[in-house]
């Protein structure tokens, strides 16, 4: 599959937005290496000249096909995976591309064009986002080449507040007014100019009354079983030329045992100094596995770098595609460590997604609100750094409003505040804060190496939606899926006290525990007093060093009150809103 960024332009041409967004692409280090024209439009793909990996579309009788990022397509990949698709697509004859959703994995966008029939979707929890313009007609992978299409550099207020506080935007607006995203469960038509509905009856569907797994160790077999299906895949893609990172946790623990067991010994790391509680855990593991292990610093590493002034803040916004999770003030660590972790044709495996095996808000077994989950876990923070009055409300509002839409509840204020069921408060997890906070970082990591995160797809978010929560909590599912693919990896220490091939003890259990039954409308409350007791606050010294970079009033400054932000990392995404919005106009 094609490393880089696509992008899609309709009839009627608007020549000059076309020449912004192929302007950005240019200062963003991607030349076009593949066009298609079609009656209806333009279709390109955007590579880094330095990649020495092929490009990879399809030209058929069937018709024509083109991707980024890695694409499984019932168990074939690449080029082979792109020919089957036109295959399937073409025997319909139907409006609606019929794909076996079930049968398509990875982390991409994706190009279709059979007969008069042209259509663009992503991998279907929308890990690599499709960027579009408010007039329709131009489509990408790049916000930053979207944004310069639409030629406005105003913000989206309530997106950019949702990226500072919480590392990225929480619904299907951007932090770039007139730039929005394919929504969750969609694909586009592009000849009929609509979006398409791809799951009729919901990602997941209805499954009341239906049986559930019979004991937890036929669970451990039904999923241990996709999992191996999924590794066998990439194993078969990518031949020893697999990496991941390996720390004490259940996640990345859960990918090694599923290389182990295909036969791939992967080139593994782990972030942390010595003082790290992660680095002497990988080391135990990767010696006790005979397998080879980096050490990787990030603090020393920037500690050899200089401080980024406004010019390495604006080549960072143009490598980051502009507004990352963690914002844009790098030294050169951020950046050295994510074209490493797939150099030479390398697929970096993420642990991202995990915690659908999990109880992942720590929530009771019992219904909740929207916006008890927006309490629980997304109010981080100082209720007095909002500048204006009802400003709380409205963020909450919104948020909650966009979790009750990722469960199938309407769009409207009141849902809110319905009760969801356990299932769908379980399916909050992979299907909004996974797609949007995990698409905003697997967009930007597919446009310099392959990668994906295997442990969530939609198979498996359908299999982990029938675990009852008692399995889940404390990581008693997890241990034994570990266990069951590989009992050597799992009989290593982990970061929680036990061994996965034990389970959870007495004392993660407890801890478990403690952790759910404090009331959702209480926690907030708990933050406030942790950050308190921590001193948790923004560093004066990087305020006054961005401020002086960028002297005035800031984008934000009548929004929020960025001294009052909760962490340094907030600051840095105010002050990333602030570098593409100055120094970056369209």
């Amino acid at each position: 599959m094609t490393i880089g960024v696509l992008s899609v332009s309709l009839q009627p041409f608007e020549d000059a937005a076309v020449s912004r967004a192929m302007l950005s692409l240019e200062r963003q280090g991607f030349g076009e290496s593949f066009r298609f024209d079609w009656n209806d439009g333009r279709v390109r793909l955007h590579t880094d000249p330095r990649q020495p990996e092929a490009v990879h579309s399809m030209r058929s009788p069937a018709g024509v096909a083109c991707c980024v990022g890695p694409l499984w397509y019932r168990g074939r990949f690449g080029e082979q995976a792109l020919a089957l698709l036109l295959e399937d697509v073409g025997v319909t004859g139907e409006a609606d591309p019929r794909i076996d959703e079930t049968e398509l994995r990875g982390n991409f966008a994706l190009f279709l064009h059979v007969g008069g029939r042209t259509w663009l979707l992503n991998d279907s929890l929308g890990f690599v986002r499709v960027y579009g313009s408010a007039d329709g007609r131009f489509h990408s992978t790049s916000w930053l080449a979207t944004r310069a299409y639409v030629g406005d550099s105003d913000i989206e207020e309530s997106a950019a507040i949702e990226y500072v506080l919480l590392g990225a935007t929480h619904h299907d607006r951007t932090v770039a007014r007139g730039v929005g995203k394919l929504p969750l469960g969609f694909g586009l038509d592009l000849h009929a100019r609509r979006r398409w509905a791809r799951f009729p009856d919901g990602i997941v569907p209805d499954t009341a009354g239906k049986p559930r797994y019979a004991s937890i160790e036929a669970a451990v077999e039904s999923i241990g079983e996709q999992l191996r299906t999924s590794f066998r895949e990439i194993a078969g893609a990518f031949p020893s030329r697999t990496s991941a990172a390996l720390s004490g946790g259940f996640d990345s623990r859960l990918i090694l045992a599923a290389l182990l067991e295909q036969g791939e010994r992967p080139r593994l790391f782990v972030y942390g100094d010595e003082q790290s509680e992660d680095v002497p855990i990988a080391r135990a593991i990767a010696q006790g596995e005979g397998i080879s292990l980096n050490v990787v610093d990030k603090g020393a590493m920037n500690r050899g770098f200089a401080q980024p002034g406004l010019e390495d803040l604006m080549r960072n916004a143009l490598f980051f595609d502009g507004l990352p999770n963690d914002g844009i003030d790098d030294p050169g660590a951020d950046r050295q460590t994510r074209l490493e972790q797939s150099a030479g044709g390398f697929i970096a495996l993420n642990g991202g997604g995990g915690e659908i095996f999990r109880n992942f808000f720590h929530l009771p077994d019992r219904r909740y609100r929207a916006r008890d989950i927006v309490h629980a876990f997304y109010r981080g923070f100082d209720a007095g750094v909002f500048r204006r009055a009802g400003g709380l409300q409205d963020y909450e509002t919104g948020l909650a409003r966009s979790i009750a839409r990722s469960a199938g509840l309407p769009d409207v204020d009141e849902a809110a505040d319905l009760r969801l069921t356990r299932e769908q408060v379980e399916l909050v997890y992979p299907f909004f804060r996974c797609h949007h906070w995990m698409g905003l970082n697997n967009s930007l990591s597919v446009r310099y190496g392959y990668f994906a995160t295997p442990l969530v797809d939609l198979t498996l978010v359908r299999q982990a939606a029938a675990l009852p929560l008692a399995w889940k909590q404390a990581g008693r599912f997890e241990s034994r899926l570990i266990a069951a693919l590989h009992p050597g990896v799992a009989r290593h220490d982990s970061a929680y006290g036990f061994r996965f091939s034990d389970g959870p003890d007495a004392r993660a259990r407890r801890s478990e525990w403690l952790t759910g039954i404090r009331p959702v409308h209480v926690r907030p409350l708990i933050n406030a007093l942790r950050r308190r007791l921590h001193k948790e606050r923004v560093s004066p010294q990087l305020v006054a060093r961005c401020r002086a970079m960028l002297p005035g009033e800031w984008r934000l400054d009548p929004l929020l009150d960025l001294d009052r932000l909760p962490a340094d990392d907030a600051f840095e995404r105010a002050l990333s809103v602030e570098v593409v919005s100055r120094e970056l106009s369209p």
